[in-house]
């Protein structure tokens, strides 16, 4: 592998810091933009107080009695005046009653939105009073909210929303009545024309998507990164950003959008709830991810008992379903807030103590303490606001992608690490594959020599044999008596053998000598051999090989072939075997041996046709191998045929040669 393809697995060598400095401030600056550029924009939209003429009266209702003919005879003095910018607020257990007298001095009715600007309030009942006929009254009741499902309200979302038409030149008053689960607040708005409030609503719910698209394909990506790898601080990773996903997907007023009625202490709970566990996984992962328990043991002890309180935040949130506030979430806000800023400080001391992948931990939770701050504050003040939930988004997608980055450069240094590796077991490998092929060279030469050496013992054993054996075939031919005729029978297969033996490691030695020879040569001695066999089995021998032809071979060779066929013939035969040489095409001399016993059966006639060994030995030799092997030594092939009149015919041919002896012109 090259060292471009080296560098390319590496983000770290590739990138500059500047370029990569670059990159997170763009990504940082479109996120701005999408959420407070497209989304949070809110064209249109005026507060009560902020309009001339308007009227903004409230009353508590602490013992949830009151109805709205009530709230409408009480008299003026029994309303107190609203012209705060913020949240409208009762205790736990109250209602608020609020009464909005909106005038339209225009020449034109205005057809518009009013609506609650926060995602939590559980349910708001509006009465809207008609255009009634002379003498009466009429109003339009409604209801939207929280705990409402979506086909239940006038206007789908997750905005408490309510649409009138302030007539030209006159008023409209609304009577709302807000109650919550735990502490209803609300902060009305008008939009003087519904298209603006419809723009605003699809403006934010387009940015959320694109935020929340991101953060899912990095929980989607990074778990099929886990599944693939199974590194543990993947898994934690996987675990907080989903649990993040879900804060934020809540706390965005997700299940309003999808129609789901949640409502308090729902709501809060599933907040709390995902806040713990993406709390709980984030500090898990930095402390895999950052190797504290190695590089940092004093810190990572503190972190351990830290996360025991955050197991008993979690543990508690199920208690919120008894509470009268959502003080429980305050509470996992700060200790979330509390581990982000452990997570961070731990970073900075494993950055300084030589963890590299840690700069982008770092930066991830660098920036998101910046945007969550102002979230916690609103939390523990029961007062969050749309805006705040839409930057606390913005920072969990920037902190995830910067965590996401951290996780790829850190499996990139892995992977620098295992090629640089790779590469060294490579070159260790090659020096030992030099080395192994002097090793197997040498062995080699070892082994041919030891090979010599047992040819060599072989042609001793024979040589050594051979005389023994001769004076015993002479002393059994001398006497006539059966014993002394099956002793020279023995001893000639012996002698045969033998020879064959010694023949064999010639060929293994690849040694021959060539020489030009009469063909009687290498017949006579053959058939002088075996001549006593034949007698003694009432076979008629019979030998053609005409005086003035000469071949050329190792005479040793030639011989031990025609000894072998000759054996084999009479092993078979029934009244005669043939041996036969003469003339053929192309300046050879073809030898025959032929006997009159049964023909090859077809299939070992096909097996010998396509050089598989038979079970077609010589008498005496070493078979139909040797046979072969000697063949090949002399440049010919053996071949097996039918016989005309019946028997089995082995043959083959040698070049002829002319007579050294003969006078020549």
């Amino acid at each position: 592998m090259s060292s471009a393809e080296v560098a390319a697995l590496n983000p770290s060598r590739t990138l500059s810091r500047p370029a990569v400095a670059v990159g997170i401030a763009a990504v940082i600056a479109g996120l701005g933009w999408l959420m407070f550029g497209v989304g949070g924009q809110h064209a249109g939209m005026q507060r009560l107080t902020d309009i001339a003429g308007a009227r903004v009266d409230v009353i508590a209702d602490a013992a949830l009695s009151l109805s709205r003919e009530d709230v409408a005879a009480k008299p003026d003095s029994a309303w107190q005046r609203w012209t705060a910018r913020g949240y409208l607020s009762a205790r736990h257990g109250d209602a608020i009653w609020v009464r909005v007298r909106l005038p339209n001095p225009g020449a034109e009715p205005l057809h518009g939105v009013l609506s609650d600007t926060s995602y939590y309030s559980d349910r708001v009942a509006a009465w809207i009073s008609r255009d009634a006929p002379p003498g009466g009254e009429t109003w339009r009741q409604e209801v939207s909210g929280d705990a409402q499902a979506g086909h239940a309200k006038p206007l789908w979302g997750r905005l408490a929303a309510f649409p009138l038409t302030v007539p030209a030149g006159g008023e409209r008053t609304i009577y709302l009545r807000v109650s919550d689960g735990y502490i209803p607040h609300v902060q009305l708005a008008w939009w003087g024309r519904a298209e603006d409030f419809f723009a605003a609503q699809l403006r934010d719910v387009l940015a959320e998507c694109i935020c929340f698209g991101v953060l899912l394909a990095l929980v989607l990506y990074n778990f099929v990164l886990w599944l693939r790898l199974r590194f543990t601080d993947t898994g934690f990773y996987v675990i907080s950003a989903a649990a993040n996903l879900v804060f934020n997907f809540i706390a965005n007023g997700g299940l309003a959008l999808l129609g789901v009625p949640t409502g308090s202490p729902t709501h809060e709970l599933l907040m709390t709830g995902a806040c713990a566990v993406a709390g709980l996984s984030v500090l898990q992962f930095a402390r895999v991810f950052l190797g504290t328990r190695v590089l940092l043991p004093r810190t990572d002890r503190w972190l351990r008992g830290w996360r025991w309180l955050l197991l008993g935040a979690a543990l508690g949130v199920p208690a919120m379903a008894w509470m009268t506030s959502p003080l429980w979430l305050s509470v996992v806000v700060l200790a979330s807030q509390l581990t982000d800023a452990w997570c961070m400080g731990t970073a900075v001391a494993a950055w300084r103590a030589g963890a590299r992948h840690a700069r982008f931990f770092v930066a991830a939770f660098g920036l998101l303490f910046v945007v969550v701050v102002p979230t916690a504050i609103s939390v523990m003040q029961n007062a969050v606001l749309p805006g705040v939930a839409l930057g606390l988004l913005a920072g969990r997608t920037v902190e995830m992608w910067l965590l996401s980055f951290a996780i790829a450069d850190r499996f990139a240094q892995t992977q620098q690490r295992l090629v640089e590796e790779t590469e060294q077991r490579r070159a260790i490998e090659a020096a030992y594959a030099d080395e192994l092929k002097l090793e197997v060279r040498e062995r080699t030469r070892e082994l041919q020599q030891a090979n010599a050496d047992k040819d060599r013992m072989l042609t001793i054993v024979g040589h050594d044999l051979r005389g023994p054996l001769t004076g015993l075939m002479r002393l059994a031919d001398g006497d006539r008596g059966e014993l002394a005729g099956e002793v020279g029978r023995t001893g000639r297969s012996l002698l045969l053998l033998i020879e064959d033996l010694v023949l064999w490691a010639r060929l293994r030695a690849g040694s021959r000598l060539l020489a030009v020879h009469p063909a009687g040569a290498i017949a006579v001695p053959a058939v002088a051999l075996h001549r006593a066999l034949a007698e003694h089995g009432q076979i008629k021998l019979i030998v053609e090989v005409p005086d003035g032809l000469h071949v050329k071979a190792d005479l040793v060779f030639a011989q031990t072939l025609v000894r072998n066929l000759l054996g084999n013939a009479l092993k078979f035969a029934e009244t005669r075997v043939l041996l036969r040489a003469v003339p053929a095409a192309g300046d050879r001399v073809r030898f025959t041996v032929g006997n009159d016993g049964p023909p090859l059966p077809p299939e070992v006639a096909a097996r010998f046709a396509a050089g598989e060994d038979q079970p077609i030995t010589a008498t005496g030799g070493l078979g139909l191998r040797l046979c072969r092997e000697i063949c090949g030594a002399l440049g010919t092939k053996l071949k097996a045929a039918t016989a005309a009149d019946g028997g089995t015919e082995f043959s083959f041919v040698l070049p002829s040669a002319a007579n050294p002896g003969a006078d020549h012109p």
